[in-house]
């Protein structure tokens, strides 16, 4: 509710908020998937519906429930008739899955890309390149072929998805690979484990937007802004996960994310 409530001010700010749906065009991909799984399992859709959005849900829910996609959005159409097609006539939620995930990072760098942000386009190929990462050393992990990891993994124009997933799954180093693709910043971590990395860019991303919070033309205040509201409430998840769990106090602190101010 807190970030769609940003959301919602950042519409009521802005000349154009087109620009900056790259941002939020992710949720509508998580309501395919909310939509495609409650309508198999029996469950109220309206329930799991996440915002913000760009695609009105209802539309979502209804397409899904009628097997019709034709009147949801080009960016939103195709991913949504294959994957519900995925389940029903495969029985594969993990096909579906792949191709939710894949098509929303895609279609989010897409927009990025659009606004002409460099910023946005930071932000969103970092998220590219880490679901590229763990898709890559998972797949080698749990005994699935190269050509699965790669049918899986986001097309990005700054990353060789062939070479990092032969050094995955050959168990040799991605540091090189990463500094590569221009994230040095993370480089170091992307060898531990996923929590640590995630962490990492998550505070990677506060130290941008911090800067950006200083430009007086374009996007960026904007999209820092809204990236800082993510950040607090993705503390706030973390801390009321962890104590419900009985996680230690000090433990907790190394969990939680730097913040914008």
């Amino acid at each position: 509710e807190k970030l769609n409530e940003a959301w919602a001010l950042i519409c009521e700010s802005v000349p154009d908020k087109k620009l900056l749906e790259a941002m939020v065009i992710g949720n509508d991909f998580m309501n395919v998937k909310s939509a495609i799984k409650t309508t198999f399992s029996d469950l109220k859709s309206e329930d799991y519906i996440v915002r913000p959005f760009v695609c009105d849900p209802a539309k979502i829910i209804k397409s899904v429930k009628e097997n019709d996609f034709e009147e949801l959005p080009d960016y939103i159409k195709e991913c949504a008739s294959k994957a519900y097609h995925a389940i029903s006539g495969n029985q594969s939620g993990q096909t579906a899955e792949m191709i939710i995930d894949k098509a929303s990072l895609e279609t989010s760098l897409d927009y990025a890309k659009a606004a002409e942000s460099q910023l946005l386009v930071k932000i969103i190929g970092l998220a590219c390149l880490v679901a590229n990462i763990k898709i890559a050393v998972r797949s080698s992990r749990t005994g699935k072929t190269e050509q699965f990891a790669l049918d899986s993994m986001c097309t990005c124009d700054f990353i060789d998805n062939k070479k990092l997933t032969d050094a995955a799954f050959k168990g040799e180093s991605l540091v090189k690979i990463v500094s590569e693709a221009g994230y040095p910043e993370i480089a170091d971590e992307v060898d531990k484990d996923f929590t640590t990395l995630e962490m990492k860019c998550d505070n990677l991303v506060t130290e941008w937007v911090k800067k950006a919070k200083d430009k007086v033309y374009g996007p960026d205040p904007i999209i820092a802004y809204y990236y800082a509201k993510q950040a607090e409430v993705k503390n706030v998840r973390i801390i009321l996960s962890a104590k419900a769990s009985g996680v230690p106090t000090d433990a907790i602190k190394e969990r939680v994310r730097d913040l914008y101010v």
